[in-house]
């Protein structure tokens, strides 16, 4: 249990208690290993945008510019 993130078990239980109140008809055991998957998910795709960005930091480049508005005559 060393080896997770700091806050992975609170993650882990709040998803599976909102579990519970979105799908009544699953069981405690059953949401709970949704939600770990889930949290999983999140943290495997957080690595990889976390990857992303350390190997092509283009992408953090100055943001799109916002669109000027023209009034035609």
């Amino acid at each position: 249990m060393r080896s997770e993130p700091r806050g992975y078990w609170t993650r882990v239980f709040d998803q599976a208690a909102t579990l519970l109140r979105a799908r009544p008809e699953l069981n405690g055991d059953t949401a709970y290993w949704m939600a770990r998957r889930m949290v999983d998910q999140a943290l495997a795709q957080a690595s990889v945008d976390s990857e992303t960005l350390r190997f092509f930091p283009e992408t953090l480049s100055a943001p799109e510019p916002e669109p000027t508005l023209v009034l035609a005559p």
